[in-house]
Protein backbone atom coordinates (compact mmCIF):
# COMPACT_ATOMS: atom_id res chain seq x y z
CA UNK A 1 0.00 0.00 0.00
CA UNK A 2 1.39 3.39 -1.04
CA UNK A 3 2.21 5.69 1.86
CA UNK A 4 1.56 9.34 1.50
CA UNK A 5 2.37 12.29 3.75
CA UNK A 6 3.99 15.65 3.93
CA UNK A 7 7.72 15.76 3.11
CA UNK A 8 10.28 17.26 5.46
CA UNK A 9 10.84 20.07 2.97
CA UNK A 10 7.13 20.84 2.77
CA UNK A 11 6.86 20.77 6.57
CA UNK A 12 9.83 23.11 6.89
CA UNK A 13 8.35 25.49 4.32
CA UNK A 14 4.95 25.45 6.05
CA UNK A 15 6.48 26.21 9.46
CA UNK A 16 8.50 29.07 8.03
CA UNK A 17 5.45 30.38 6.18
CA UNK A 18 3.44 30.42 9.42
CA UNK A 19 6.21 32.25 11.25
CA UNK A 20 6.40 34.88 8.51
CA UNK A 21 2.61 35.28 8.62
CA UNK A 22 2.66 35.90 12.39
CA UNK A 23 5.44 38.47 12.08
CA UNK A 24 3.68 40.18 9.17
CA UNK A 25 0.44 40.46 11.11
CA UNK A 26 1.92 41.32 14.50
CA UNK A 27 4.98 43.38 13.66
CA UNK A 28 8.27 42.89 15.55
CA UNK A 29 7.68 39.97 17.92
CA UNK A 30 9.64 37.69 20.24
CA UNK A 31 10.24 34.00 19.60
CA UNK A 32 8.23 33.23 22.75
CA UNK A 33 5.21 35.07 21.38
CA UNK A 34 5.58 33.40 17.98
CA UNK A 35 5.54 29.99 19.70
CA UNK A 36 2.44 31.00 21.64
CA UNK A 37 0.63 32.24 18.54
CA UNK A 38 1.38 29.07 16.56
CA UNK A 39 1.05 26.69 19.52
CA UNK A 40 4.39 25.03 18.85
CA UNK A 41 7.41 24.67 21.14
CA UNK A 42 9.80 27.55 21.81
CA UNK A 43 12.69 25.26 20.92
CA UNK A 44 11.25 24.59 17.46
CA UNK A 45 10.66 28.29 16.84
CA UNK A 46 14.21 29.11 17.98
CA UNK A 47 15.75 26.56 15.61
CA UNK A 48 13.68 27.75 12.63
CA UNK A 49 14.09 31.48 13.25
CA UNK A 50 17.84 31.18 13.89
CA UNK A 51 18.20 29.50 10.50
CA UNK A 52 16.12 32.26 8.87
CA UNK A 53 18.32 34.89 10.53
CA UNK A 54 21.46 33.20 9.19
CA UNK A 55 19.91 33.30 5.71
CA UNK A 56 19.10 36.99 6.11
CA UNK A 57 15.33 36.47 5.88
CA UNK A 58 14.77 37.61 9.47
CA UNK A 59 16.67 40.03 11.65
CA UNK A 60 16.92 40.65 15.39
CA UNK A 61 16.05 44.27 16.18
CA UNK A 62 16.71 44.46 19.92
CA UNK A 63 14.96 43.95 23.22
CA UNK A 64 11.24 44.33 23.72
CA UNK A 65 10.14 47.51 25.57
CA UNK A 66 9.73 47.16 29.34
CA UNK A 67 6.17 46.90 30.60
CA UNK A 68 6.35 48.77 33.91
CA UNK A 69 2.96 47.41 35.01
CA UNK A 70 4.07 43.82 34.56
CA UNK A 71 7.79 43.49 35.13
CA UNK A 72 9.35 40.47 33.49
CA UNK A 73 11.74 38.18 35.34
CA UNK A 74 14.88 36.85 33.71
CA UNK A 75 16.15 37.82 30.28
CA UNK A 76 14.29 40.40 28.26
CA UNK A 77 12.56 39.22 25.09
CA UNK A 78 14.49 39.77 21.86
CA UNK A 79 12.30 40.98 19.01
CA UNK A 80 12.62 39.60 15.51
CA UNK A 81 11.30 41.06 12.27
CA UNK A 82 11.37 40.44 8.54
CA UNK A 83 14.50 41.73 6.82
CA UNK A 84 12.67 43.80 4.22
CA UNK A 85 15.82 44.40 2.18
CA UNK A 86 16.78 40.75 1.87
CA UNK A 87 14.95 40.40 -1.46
CA UNK A 88 13.34 42.74 -3.97
CA UNK A 89 10.27 42.66 -6.19
CA UNK A 90 9.52 43.95 -9.67
CA UNK A 91 5.91 44.78 -10.45
CA UNK A 92 3.91 46.05 -13.41
CA UNK A 93 0.27 46.94 -13.96
CA UNK A 94 -1.49 47.53 -17.27
CA UNK A 95 -4.64 49.62 -16.95
CA UNK A 96 -6.84 51.49 -19.42
CA UNK A 97 -4.57 54.53 -19.71
CA UNK A 98 -1.04 53.61 -18.71
CA UNK A 99 1.51 50.94 -17.92
CA UNK A 100 3.37 51.37 -14.64
CA UNK A 101 6.51 49.46 -13.65
CA UNK A 102 8.33 49.61 -10.33
CA UNK A 103 10.84 48.03 -7.98
CA UNK A 104 10.25 47.62 -4.22
CA UNK A 105 11.63 45.85 -1.19
CA UNK A 106 9.57 43.34 0.81
CA UNK A 107 7.81 46.16 2.67
CA UNK A 108 6.62 47.67 -0.64
CA UNK A 109 8.96 50.63 -0.19
CA UNK A 110 9.37 52.06 -3.69
CA UNK A 111 12.97 52.07 -4.93
CA UNK A 112 12.30 52.89 -8.58
CA UNK A 113 9.29 53.50 -10.80
CA UNK A 114 8.33 54.47 -14.33
CA UNK A 115 5.16 54.70 -16.40
CA UNK A 116 4.05 54.96 -20.01
CA UNK A 117 0.79 56.52 -21.24
CA UNK A 118 -1.13 54.27 -23.64
CA UNK A 119 -4.01 54.86 -26.05
CA UNK A 120 -5.78 53.06 -28.88
CA UNK A 121 -2.64 53.29 -31.02
CA UNK A 122 -0.50 51.47 -28.44
CA UNK A 123 0.03 47.84 -29.43
CA UNK A 124 0.40 44.80 -27.19
CA UNK A 125 4.00 44.55 -28.42
CA UNK A 126 4.62 48.13 -27.24
CA UNK A 127 3.32 47.26 -23.77
CA UNK A 128 5.30 44.03 -23.47
CA UNK A 129 8.53 45.63 -24.71
CA UNK A 130 8.13 48.51 -22.26
CA UNK A 131 7.69 46.14 -19.30
CA UNK A 132 10.73 44.08 -20.36
CA UNK A 133 12.99 47.05 -21.06
CA UNK A 134 12.04 48.96 -17.91
CA UNK A 135 12.36 45.92 -15.64
CA UNK A 136 15.84 45.17 -16.96
CA UNK A 137 16.91 48.81 -16.57
CA UNK A 138 15.68 48.88 -12.96
CA UNK A 139 17.61 45.74 -12.10
CA UNK A 140 20.76 47.16 -13.73
CA UNK A 141 20.38 50.56 -12.06
CA UNK A 142 20.10 48.92 -8.62
CA UNK A 143 22.87 46.37 -9.36
CA UNK A 144 20.45 43.47 -8.79
CA UNK A 145 20.65 39.97 -10.24
CA UNK A 146 17.95 37.32 -10.56
CA UNK A 147 19.21 35.95 -7.20
CA UNK A 148 18.26 39.20 -5.45
CA UNK A 149 14.88 39.59 -7.15
CA UNK A 150 11.84 37.46 -6.30
CA UNK A 151 10.53 37.91 -9.82
CA UNK A 152 8.13 40.08 -11.77
CA UNK A 153 4.45 40.31 -10.86
CA UNK A 154 2.15 41.70 -13.53
CA UNK A 155 -1.46 42.80 -13.12
CA UNK A 156 -3.75 43.47 -16.08
CA UNK A 157 -7.15 45.15 -15.69
CA UNK A 158 -10.06 43.21 -17.27
CA UNK A 159 -10.70 45.82 -19.98
CA UNK A 160 -7.16 45.18 -21.33
CA UNK A 161 -7.29 41.36 -21.42
CA UNK A 162 -8.45 41.24 -25.04
CA UNK A 163 -5.69 43.58 -26.25
CA UNK A 164 -3.04 41.39 -24.60
CA UNK A 165 -4.69 38.14 -25.73
CA UNK A 166 -5.50 36.96 -22.21
CA UNK A 167 -8.53 34.67 -22.29
CA UNK A 168 -10.39 32.18 -20.13
CA UNK A 169 -9.40 28.53 -20.46
CA UNK A 170 -11.51 25.97 -18.61
CA UNK A 171 -13.00 28.79 -16.53
CA UNK A 172 -9.60 30.16 -15.47
CA UNK A 173 -7.70 33.14 -16.84
CA UNK A 174 -4.86 31.93 -19.02
CA UNK A 175 -1.84 34.25 -18.97
CA UNK A 176 0.40 31.63 -20.62
CA UNK A 177 0.90 33.41 -23.95
CA UNK A 178 1.46 36.77 -22.24
CA UNK A 179 4.01 35.32 -19.80
CA UNK A 180 5.84 33.54 -22.62
CA UNK A 181 6.31 36.83 -24.48
CA UNK A 182 7.59 38.57 -21.34
CA UNK A 183 10.02 35.72 -20.60
CA UNK A 184 11.51 36.06 -24.08
CA UNK A 185 13.06 39.32 -22.91
CA UNK A 186 13.75 38.91 -19.19
CA UNK A 187 15.04 35.83 -17.40
CA UNK A 188 13.20 35.95 -14.06
CA UNK A 189 10.14 34.26 -12.62
CA UNK A 190 6.93 35.94 -13.83
CA UNK A 191 3.48 35.70 -12.22
CA UNK A 192 0.34 37.39 -13.55
CA UNK A 193 -3.17 38.09 -12.31
CA UNK A 194 -6.24 40.29 -12.45
CA UNK A 195 -4.89 43.75 -11.57
CA UNK A 196 -7.97 44.64 -9.52
CA UNK A 197 -7.36 41.91 -6.96
CA UNK A 198 -3.63 42.60 -6.89
CA UNK A 199 -4.13 46.31 -6.21
CA UNK A 200 -6.58 45.39 -3.45
CA UNK A 201 -3.85 43.22 -1.96
CA UNK A 202 -1.35 46.07 -2.22
CA UNK A 203 -3.79 48.35 -0.37
CA UNK A 204 -4.43 45.83 2.40
CA UNK A 205 -3.12 46.39 5.91
CA UNK A 206 -2.05 42.93 7.03
CA UNK A 207 -1.71 43.88 10.71
CA UNK A 208 -4.21 42.41 13.16
CA UNK A 209 -6.11 45.25 14.83
CA UNK A 210 -7.70 44.74 18.24
CA UNK A 211 -7.34 41.00 17.76
CA UNK A 212 -9.08 40.98 14.37
CA UNK A 213 -8.13 40.87 10.71
CA UNK A 214 -10.00 43.59 8.83
CA UNK A 215 -12.02 42.68 5.75
CA UNK A 216 -11.61 45.12 2.89
CA UNK A 217 -13.66 45.86 -0.23
CA UNK A 218 -11.80 47.47 -3.13
CA UNK A 219 -13.76 49.34 -5.84
CA UNK A 220 -11.89 50.35 -8.99
CA UNK A 221 -13.61 53.06 -11.05
CA UNK A 222 -13.29 53.44 -14.79
CA UNK A 223 -15.12 52.61 -18.01
CA UNK A 224 -15.59 49.28 -16.27
CA UNK A 225 -16.29 49.16 -12.52
CA UNK A 226 -14.49 46.33 -10.72
CA UNK A 227 -14.63 44.83 -7.25
CA UNK A 228 -12.18 42.80 -5.18
CA UNK A 229 -12.58 41.57 -1.60
CA UNK A 230 -9.77 40.85 0.85
CA UNK A 231 -11.12 38.49 3.50
CA UNK A 232 -8.87 37.78 6.50
CA UNK A 233 -5.80 38.95 4.57
CA UNK A 234 -6.53 36.77 1.54
CA UNK A 235 -8.20 37.63 -1.76
CA UNK A 236 -11.69 36.17 -1.96
CA UNK A 237 -11.62 33.46 -4.64
CA UNK A 238 -15.04 34.61 -5.87
CA UNK A 239 -13.43 37.75 -7.30
CA UNK A 240 -10.05 36.49 -8.51
CA UNK A 241 -11.20 36.61 -12.15
CA UNK A 242 -14.73 37.95 -12.27
CA UNK A 243 -14.19 41.34 -10.65
CA UNK A 244 -16.67 43.10 -12.95
CA UNK A 245 -19.67 41.29 -11.41
CA UNK A 246 -20.20 44.43 -9.31
CA UNK A 247 -21.58 46.09 -12.45
CA UNK A 248 -24.76 44.04 -12.06
CA UNK A 249 -25.46 45.31 -8.54
CA UNK A 250 -28.64 47.43 -8.43
CA UNK A 251 -28.22 50.88 -6.88
CA UNK A 252 -31.40 52.53 -8.20
CA UNK A 253 -34.45 50.25 -8.73
CA UNK A 254 -36.23 51.21 -11.97
CA UNK A 255 -33.23 53.39 -12.84
CA UNK A 256 -31.39 53.69 -16.14
CA UNK A 257 -31.07 50.73 -18.47
CA UNK A 258 -28.02 49.20 -20.12
CA UNK A 259 -28.26 46.22 -22.44
CA UNK A 260 -27.51 42.96 -20.63
CA UNK A 261 -27.77 44.53 -17.15
CA UNK A 262 -30.70 45.07 -14.78
CA UNK A 263 -32.26 48.52 -14.66
CA UNK A 264 -30.52 50.82 -12.21
CA UNK A 265 -27.33 48.76 -12.24
CA UNK A 266 -23.86 50.00 -11.37
CA UNK A 267 -23.01 49.70 -15.07
CA UNK A 268 -25.92 51.94 -16.06
CA UNK A 269 -25.58 54.45 -13.23
CA UNK A 270 -22.03 54.61 -11.86
CA UNK A 271 -19.52 53.69 -14.55
CA UNK A 272 -17.34 56.53 -15.81
CA UNK A 273 -19.24 56.74 -19.10
CA UNK A 274 -22.63 56.57 -17.37
CA UNK A 275 -21.82 59.49 -15.08
CA UNK A 276 -20.32 61.56 -17.90
CA UNK A 277 -23.44 60.94 -20.00
CA UNK A 278 -25.62 62.06 -17.08
CA UNK A 279 -23.83 65.42 -16.96
CA UNK A 280 -23.97 65.78 -20.73
CA UNK A 281 -27.76 65.31 -20.56
CA UNK A 282 -28.18 68.41 -18.36
CA UNK A 283 -25.35 70.40 -19.93
CA UNK A 284 -26.35 73.60 -21.71
CA UNK A 285 -25.82 77.33 -21.56
CA UNK A 286 -29.32 77.72 -20.13
CA UNK A 287 -29.53 74.80 -17.66
CA UNK A 288 -25.94 74.79 -16.38
CA UNK A 289 -24.50 78.25 -17.14
CA UNK A 290 -21.71 77.99 -14.55
CA UNK A 291 -20.49 74.58 -15.75
CA UNK A 292 -20.88 75.80 -19.33
CA UNK A 293 -18.66 78.81 -18.58
CA UNK A 294 -16.03 76.74 -16.73
CA UNK A 295 -15.78 74.25 -19.61
CA UNK A 296 -15.91 76.98 -22.27
CA UNK A 297 -18.92 75.34 -23.88
CA UNK A 298 -16.99 72.11 -24.54
CA UNK A 299 -18.51 68.88 -23.19
CA UNK A 300 -15.13 67.25 -23.54
CA UNK A 301 -13.88 69.38 -20.64
CA UNK A 302 -16.44 68.01 -18.18
CA UNK A 303 -14.52 66.23 -15.45
CA UNK A 304 -14.51 65.87 -11.67
CA UNK A 305 -12.76 69.20 -11.09
CA UNK A 306 -15.01 71.24 -13.38
CA UNK A 307 -18.14 69.63 -11.90
CA UNK A 308 -17.09 70.40 -8.32
CA UNK A 309 -16.12 73.96 -9.27
CA UNK A 310 -19.66 74.48 -10.58
CA UNK A 311 -21.11 72.84 -7.48
CA UNK A 312 -19.13 75.11 -5.15
CA UNK A 313 -20.33 78.12 -7.09
CA UNK A 314 -23.92 77.15 -6.36
CA UNK A 315 -24.98 75.50 -9.64
CA UNK A 316 -28.19 73.80 -8.44
CA UNK A 317 -28.62 71.42 -11.37
CA UNK A 318 -25.03 70.18 -10.97
CA UNK A 319 -25.42 69.84 -7.19
CA UNK A 320 -28.61 67.81 -7.59
CA UNK A 321 -26.91 65.40 -10.00
CA UNK A 322 -23.76 65.10 -7.87
CA UNK A 323 -25.87 64.36 -4.78
CA UNK A 324 -27.89 61.79 -6.74
CA UNK A 325 -24.69 59.98 -7.77
CA UNK A 326 -23.37 60.08 -4.20
CA UNK A 327 -26.67 58.63 -2.97
CA UNK A 328 -26.31 55.69 -5.37
CA UNK A 329 -22.71 55.12 -4.28
CA UNK A 330 -23.89 55.24 -0.66
CA UNK A 331 -26.35 52.42 -1.39
CA UNK A 332 -23.49 50.42 -2.93
CA UNK A 333 -21.11 51.12 -0.04
CA UNK A 334 -23.69 50.22 2.60
CA UNK A 335 -24.59 46.94 0.89
CA UNK A 336 -20.95 45.94 0.41
CA UNK A 337 -20.15 46.78 4.03
CA UNK A 338 -22.96 44.55 5.27
CA UNK A 339 -22.62 41.67 2.81
CA UNK A 340 -18.84 41.32 3.18
CA UNK A 341 -18.49 42.43 6.83
CA UNK A 342 -16.08 45.01 5.44
CA UNK A 343 -14.52 47.51 7.80
CA UNK A 344 -12.84 49.36 4.96
CA UNK A 345 -14.16 50.36 1.51
CA UNK A 346 -11.29 51.49 -0.71
CA UNK A 347 -12.10 53.75 -3.68
CA UNK A 348 -9.51 53.40 -6.44
CA UNK A 349 -9.03 55.59 -9.50
CA UNK A 350 -11.62 58.16 -8.34
CA UNK A 351 -9.05 61.00 -8.50
CA UNK A 352 -10.68 63.14 -5.81
CA UNK A 353 -9.11 66.07 -4.01
CA UNK A 354 -9.32 66.26 -0.23
CA UNK A 355 -12.15 68.82 -0.41
CA UNK A 356 -14.10 66.76 -2.94
CA UNK A 357 -13.73 63.63 -0.83
CA UNK A 358 -14.83 65.50 2.30
CA UNK A 359 -17.99 66.64 0.51
CA UNK A 360 -18.79 63.05 -0.49
CA UNK A 361 -18.18 61.78 3.04
CA UNK A 362 -20.48 64.44 4.52
CA UNK A 363 -23.25 63.43 2.13
CA UNK A 364 -22.76 59.76 3.00
CA UNK A 365 -22.99 60.55 6.72
CA UNK A 366 -26.24 62.41 6.09
CA UNK A 367 -27.68 59.54 4.03
CA UNK A 368 -26.63 56.50 6.04
CA UNK A 369 -24.43 56.96 9.12
CA UNK A 370 -21.05 58.23 10.22
CA UNK A 371 -20.03 54.66 11.12
CA UNK A 372 -20.52 53.45 7.52
CA UNK A 373 -19.12 56.62 5.90
CA UNK A 374 -15.95 56.38 7.99
CA UNK A 375 -15.18 53.03 6.38
CA UNK A 376 -14.71 54.71 3.00
CA UNK A 377 -11.10 55.64 2.16
CA UNK A 378 -9.21 56.57 -0.98
CA UNK A 379 -6.74 54.11 -2.50
CA UNK A 380 -3.10 54.73 -1.69
CA UNK A 381 -2.28 53.82 -5.28
CA UNK A 382 -2.53 56.20 -8.21
CA UNK A 383 -1.83 55.43 -11.84
CA UNK A 384 1.94 55.69 -11.53
CA UNK A 385 1.99 53.50 -8.41
CA UNK A 386 -0.40 50.81 -9.64
CA UNK A 387 2.60 48.52 -10.17
CA UNK A 388 2.49 47.88 -6.41
CA UNK A 389 -0.24 45.37 -7.21
CA UNK A 390 2.21 43.32 -9.25
CA UNK A 391 4.82 43.62 -6.50
CA UNK A 392 2.24 42.40 -3.94
CA UNK A 393 1.60 39.30 -6.08
CA UNK A 394 5.24 38.25 -6.47
CA UNK A 395 6.02 38.98 -2.81
CA UNK A 396 3.04 36.88 -1.71
CA UNK A 397 3.81 33.97 -4.07
CA UNK A 398 7.59 33.87 -3.98
CA UNK A 399 8.34 35.00 -0.44
CA UNK A 400 5.52 34.45 2.04
CA UNK A 401 4.04 31.28 0.53
CA UNK A 402 7.53 29.81 0.11
CA UNK A 403 8.46 30.67 3.67
CA UNK A 404 11.26 32.92 2.47
CA UNK A 405 13.00 29.96 0.81
CA UNK A 406 14.59 30.42 -2.62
Amino acid sequence: MEKRGISKLDLKRRNRMQILRVIRESGPISRVDVASALEITRAAVTIITNEMIEEGVLVEIGEAPVNTEKLQKGRRKILIDINVNSRFALGATVDEKEVSVGLTNLDSEILDKSSMIIDERTTSKDIINYIIRTSREMMDNSCLTKDNVLGLGVGVVPSMWGKLKIFYKDGVLDFGNFIEKLKSGIDIDIHCGNAIGLMALANNDFRIQNGYQTNQVFISHGNQVNLAVVNKNELSSDYLSYTSTIEKYIVAPDGKSYEGYPNGSVKAELSKNAMLNAFCEIYSKEKTPVLYEITEGDKGKINTDSVFMALMRGEEAVKNLVDDIIAKYTVLVNNLSVSHFAKKIVLHNFRLSEKQFDYIKREMIRLVSEEIADRVVLSRLDGKNNFLGGCALIIQDNFYIRGGMQ
